[in-house]
């Protein structure tokens, strides 16, 4: 998640008053209709997971993953906030995520069998966007460091991954209810582009993981073995990173001591 617009949730330039030409205030609503074609990506995704086609399904989640990386950039680059102050970019951003990181993927993951097809696998999908819904609407979603406090609703990368391993129904149940309840938790996620901690291995360790993503989706209907483990190191590399963090920041900012005796 990274909203196209300079909200008091980025880091930004400070705001700079006009006039603004009509070159820059194009420039600006481009880069608004640049996000809002993630809400069409995600559109088509849920298409081809109605239709049956699983591959066609995660390429069109990883477009919305490429256009929700990199119009933030762009945005706070160009000023889209103060040049086009009518749109919220923030909010614009939060209503494409809700559909391309939850409710396409729920739908995959109950069309394609991540999760029992029956009363169970809707009872833990029903968790899944309740919880999400939940996680989206935080005020302290993310940290000053640019960590996500828990799970960030990344079902547009945990529903391929599953898929792709051909995990067990009932495993995928549990992982989504163990990552449905880590929403609502201060578990550090990171950011994959901004957050500063370990970013070059993290980068790094995306970069092998969507790779093996897009892999594993495009050889379907064969599941070549080779991509499992790339598929398993980035899961482990999140999971460990996210310890690391909490150790880090446990050891930067220790609890207090509690209050001795007078």
């Amino acid at each position: 998640m990274d909203g196209d617009g300079d909200t008091a949730q980025s880091s930004g330039p400070p705001p700079v008053s006009g006039p603004w030409t009509p070159g820059e205030r194009g420039r600006a609503w481009a880069v608004h209709g640049f996000t809002a074609l993630g809400i069409v990506a995600s559109m088509l995704a849920l298409r081809d997971v109605l239709t049956g086609h699983a591959d066609y399904a995660i390429l069109w989640l990883l477009l919305t993953l490429l256009i929700d990386g990199i119009d933030g950039p762009i945005a706070r680059a160009l000023r889209v906030s103060d040049r086009v102050p009518r749109i919220d970019g923030f909010t614009l951003d939060l209503i494409i995520d809700y559909v391309a990181c939850v409710i396409v993927p729920a739908c995959f993951m109950y069309e394609f069998r991540v999760v029992p097809q029956d009363n169970f696998g809707i009872f833990v999908l029903s968790v899944l966007v309740f919880t999400s819904a939940i996680w989206f609407a935080r005020r302290d979603m993310m940290s000053d460091d640019f960590w996500f406090r828990g799970f960030p609703a990344a079902w547009n990368l945990v529903a391929p991954v599953m898929f792709l391993l051909n995990a067990r129904t009932a495993v995928g149940a549990v992982i989504t209810l163990v990552l449905s309840i880590a929403s609502l938790t201060n578990v550090p996620f990171p950011h994959i582009m901004r957050a500063k901690f370990m970013q070059i291995p993290t980068i790094i360790a995306t970069a092998i993981w969507i790779g093996g993503i897009a892999w594993g989706t495009i050889a379907l209907p064969d599941r070549p073995y080779a991509v499992r483990p790339l598929l398993y190191i980035g899961c482990g590399y999140f999971i460990a990173l996210s310890v690391m963090k909490m150790v880090h920041d446990y050891r930067m900012h220790p609890h207090p001591q509690a209050a001795t005796e007078p």
